[in-house]
């Protein structure tokens, strides 16, 4: 089942609230990129776990820090995630939020939709990680549909160079991604 989370807009601050009372899990790590209709954690009620979704016209990066207890019980209303818009100055260029995305503009991005993950199985480490150089055919990470993995391999194509350096892991561990979602923030090499 899903729940749309509620939006609060104060200014330029983007808050995003719990559209009920429950325990709150699966909970999107600081620095993650919130796009409309990605999942954003877990609500659980009255033993019904809810996929939290993001709504329409929301794009922004968390910055607020995770909750230490898994399931952090939360009130109706309670903020769950304040956001950093992309539209913001940058030096001398400002970045538009209407595409989702990162700041420099280059980013690998998922292929299609499915559940993306960072490691080959939970106690192994990630295939890559910030600082990483990437080459043509590195493995980036898998994409999970309907229990099948597809390794991800980074290609230089479109604005990607052929050399790339990791800057910053935009989709958590586990993280529900669409079709063109932003995975890894990377710079020429």
């Amino acid at each position: 089942m899903r729940r749309l989370l509620i939006v609060d807009r104060q200014g330029k601050r983007v808050f995003l609230r719990s559209p009920d009372v429950g325990t709150f899990t699966c909970i999107a790590a600081e620095g993650t990129v919130l796009t409309p209709g990605t999942k954003a954690g877990v609500l659980h009620r009255l033993d019904v776990a809810y996929d939290l979704m993001v709504p329409e016209g929301v794009t922004g990066r968390v910055s607020t820090v995770p909750p230490e207890r898994v399931h952090a019980p939360v009130e109706f209303g309670a903020v769950l995630y304040e956001l950093v818009p992309f539209a913001q100055v940058v030096g001398d260029e400002t970045v538009s939020d209407d595409k989702a995305t990162p700041l420099d503009g280059l980013a690998v991005r998922a292929p299609y939709s499915g559940r993306f993950w960072h490691r080959p199985a939970p106690k192994d480490p990630a295939f890559v990680k910030e600082g990483d150089i990437l080459e043509p055919g590195r493995t980036l990470g898998l994409i999970e549909v309907m229990k099948t993995f597809t390794h991800l391999s980074y290609e230089a194509q479109g604005e990607l160079p052929s050399k790339a350096r990791i800057i910053k892991l935009l989709a958590a561990d586990g993280d529900e991604v669409s079709a063109g979602d932003p995975l890894i923030e990377v710079e020429g090499a």
